[in-house]
């Protein structure tokens, strides 16, 4: 499964092997892949015959479709964030009991916040059951690791909303031999010391202006994150020492058990959606 976003000879191997691709061991698979010549390069994103961008990436194309939205509708503007979605993103592996064992799936049918992501993984479990991705040793909480939601943050801040693309910040525009191209070193913006990408909108702001504006977020956000974790750590302590008490119980108890798993679970949850995406609060 992990090969999706690693190579693009995925649109070969899906083809050759259909959907018991996803469960293959992929030691089996470093035989038929040179990892230096073909690792994510410039296939990924572009039709090797056009150079036009395209979309190969499984899950993306799967959701595009669950979603009613035609290929041959998107936008260039959209496909300068959507060939980023093919990786940049939150996912699962669906449990055999929902389809092809392994297969990956973006859990965005309900919408794309940590509170659509919550209610969607109730029922995509075992049996239709909660998906969890481990269960936590301390509180026996059904636990859901968040991967790196880069596009899912995007797509609902600021500069989503406004139409800004991933491109238009992490590629920003520049001239080479009097061509207009986009830059392919893939970074954050604060590595340019003059902003470039930012000021192409935010003209009238310096340089450092723009990047302590960056930096305010992140440390806010990146403080707010270290004191949720710690209340995440004494809940799952807490939740552990109720399940070993062993003196009078209240009637209720299972039932609160069962209500404090599923916060631990959720508060979670919403904590490493922010902690596993990149931009520290940015996007």
């Amino acid at each position: 499964t992990c090969w999706n976003c690693k190579t693009p000879k995925m649109i070969e191997w899906v083809k050759e092997y259909g959907d018991k691709f996803w469960s293959m061991n992929s030691n089996s698979f470093r035989d038929k892949l040179d990892a230096k010549n073909h690792a994510i390069g410039c296939a990924n994103c572009h039709d090797p015959q056009t150079m036009e961008l395209r979309l190969y990436s499984e899950p993306l194309k799967d959701w595009l479709r669950r979603s009613g939205k035609a290929l041959n509708t998107i936008s260039r503007n959209e496909m300068r964030s959507l060939v980023c979605a093919q990786c940049h993103v939150e996912y699962y592996f669906t449990h055999k009991d929902n389809g092809p064992a392994a297969r990956p799936v973006f859990p965005w049918d309900k919408g794309m916040n940590p509170e659509d992501m919550y209610q969607y993984y109730k029922n995509h479990g075992p049996k239709n059951g909660p998906f969890a991705d481990w269960v936590h040793p301390a509180s026996k909480a059904p636990m859901i690791k968040m991967q790196h939601p880069e596009y899912e943050t995007w797509f609902d801040g600021p500069h989503g909303a406004a139409g800004v693309s991933c491109a238009d910040c992490h590629m920003a525009y520049q001239r080479v031999d009097g061509q207009k191209i986009s830059s392919h070193w893939w970074t954050a913006p604060l590595k340019d010391p003059n902003m470039t990408a930012c000021r192409k909108c935010h003209a009238d702001k310096s340089p450092e202006y723009l990047k302590q504006r960056v930096v305010y977020t992140q440390e806010k956000t990146f403080a707010q994150l270290l004191k949720a974790q710690d209340l995440s750590v004494k809940a799952h302590e807490a939740v552990r020492l109720a399940d070993g008490w062993v003196g009078l119980r209240s009637s209720e108890y299972d039932a609160l058990m069962a209500s404090a798993r599923e916060m631990v679970r959720k508060g979670q949850l919403f904590w490493d959606y922010v902690s596993a995406e990149n931009s520290v609060g940015f996007h």
